[in-house]
């Protein structure tokens, strides 16, 4: 409400030592940043490098699995640990990769000197993995379909072992190739379970 007097409480509060303070950290933190050298930028530098380095380790072990699964290979074995003898496929293969791939060679190592706990290479991880891949096939399988010319939806019940009816879908479908040509896909999508047979 003291509006005449603005001018000198502005002039006394721009000499006053906090304001001081406050301008010269100002300066300062600009003076970081167009830098690059605050805490949040290196800290910021970390995580990024970080994340890279996830990101590469899911992109092998994504690698693994994909190899497994087209050579239609078990994954596990009865050990489920790193470095002892039958341990399986997927994590035979880690280790096999892991003398080769810096990558996997320094998460191995961060593993066996426990400086990460959460390491991806246990069987709920694996199964997942496979889940998502599955998937993944299964909507390009399914687009691929739905762009057909033709298409048909084969369906058949066999019983299993413990004599349950499993039911078997299959896709089969037409895509052009050529000119002159075309090509007969068939995919198998997956087992449904059958309540009753009549």
């Amino acid at each position: 409400c003291d509006w005449k007097n603005a001018s000198v409480r502005l002039s006394n509060h721009e000499k006053s030592k906090g304001h001081m303070t406050s301008t010269l950290q100002w300066f300062e933190l600009e003076n970081m940043l167009t830098k690059g050298c605050t805490i949040d930028k290196q800290s910021q530098r970390l995580i990024n490098s970080e994340k890279a380095r996830w990101h590469s380790v899911f992109q092998r072990l994504m690698a693994i699995v994909q190899f497994l699964s087209e050579h239609n290979m078990a994954f596990r074995s009865s050990v489920d640990k790193l470095h002892m003898a039958h341990n399986g496929n997927f994590l035979g293969l880690v280790e096999l990769l892991a003398k080769f791939d810096p990558v996997l060679q320094e998460h191995i190592r961060r593993i066996q000197t426990d400086e990460i706990h959460d390491h991806y290479l246990g069987k709920r991880i694996q199964n997942e993995l496979i889940s998502l891949m599955g998937n993944k096939v299964r909507e390009i399988i399914i687009e691929r379909e739905k762009s057909a010319k033709y298409f048909s939806v084969i369906l058949d019940c066999t019983p299993d072992q413990s004599h349950q009816e499993q039911m078997s879908l299959t896709i089969r479908y037409v895509s052009p190739e050529g000119e002159c040509s075309e090509v007969i896909h068939e995919h198998f999508i997956r087992f449904l379970e059958v309540e009753e047979s009549t």
